[in-house]
């Protein structure tokens, strides 16, 4: 019996400039990961002034943004907040994905106060600010996560800011190893609906197969109204995630939490 079919649309959005550690190689694993469940991904990289175009706008399932340092978000600041803003507002109220990494991450909260005291003003998607201090927060991370319930995810941090999130705004997790939003209060990243901001490079998705699935999952039920479990149970996949496993356990800091 054939396979049915099915696909998503997954967006890359400044994929030459924010692409720090490699967090290309998100929307990468996403697409291969799909496509092991007989789900196929059409990708489209967005660029400058380039975000209202229709198949971005209307058919997009998941965005991701990566990470960049303070010239490559002052690079794409204008642009952001012309032209992205608005179709990632309309994406956020009809339940789509986005993972924001690190200096996307920070464009998400409210505002970014720099080392001089500049304020550079985000997009309150996330309640909290981000205020730059010193020493970097860096090294491998692990991080109970909120959702999926019982997951850990790992990953590489390496930040100047520290990122304050109001009372109430969803985080993805508790810090296990790491320093995480602000090396204080245990918090890692945001949430709002289905956009996750987080300070884990990695790149994220390949360290953390679980998650992965679980954006996938979310991303099925908004377009066909069918779980992951359920497309697996249709298609008769079998997945061995042997491999993943012990990539995540090859990171020797984090083998306790893993």
């Amino acid at each position: 019996m054939a396979k049915k079919k099915f696909e998503l649309t997954a967006v890359d959005i400044y994929p030459q400039v924010m692409n720090i550690y490699g967090d290309r190689g998100n929307i990468i694993y996403f697409k291969y990961r799909c496509a092991l469940y007989g789900i196929s991904v059409k990708t489209f990289d967005v660029s400058f002034g380039t975000a209202d175009e229709p198949p971005i706008k209307d058919e997009a399932d998941i965005f991701f943004m990566g990470g960049g340092q303070d010239a490559e978000q002052a690079l794409i600041y204008g642009d952001f907040i012309k032209n992205k803003k608005s179709v990632l507002a309309d994406a956020l109220e009809n339940n789509k994905i986005m993972l924001a990494i690190c200096g996307s991450y920070q464009l998400m909260c409210d505002y970014y106060k720099t080392s001089s005291g500049k304020i550079i003003r985000g997009i309150s998607f996330f309640k909290g600010f981000t205020e730059s201090k010193t020493p970097r927060l860096k090294g491998n991370i692990a991080v109970k996560a909120d959702n999926p319930e019982g997951a850990v995810l790992v990953g590489f941090e390496n930040h100047g800011g520290r990122t304050y999130l109001e009372k109430g705004q969803k985080t993805i997790g508790t810090v296990l190893k790491g320093a995480g939003n602000n090396g204080e209060d245990k918090s890692e990243g945001a949430r709002t609906g289905n956009f996750f901001g987080t300070y884990l490079h990695g790149s994220l998705l390949p360290k953390n197969f679980v998650f992965c699935d679980y954006l996938i999952d979310i991303a099925l039920r908004n377009r066909y109204g069918i779980s992951l479990d359920g497309i697996i149970k249709i298609n008769g996949v079998t997945i061995n995630n042997e491999f993943e496993i012990l990539a995540r356990k090859d990171i020797a800091e984090l083998k306790k939490f893993v």
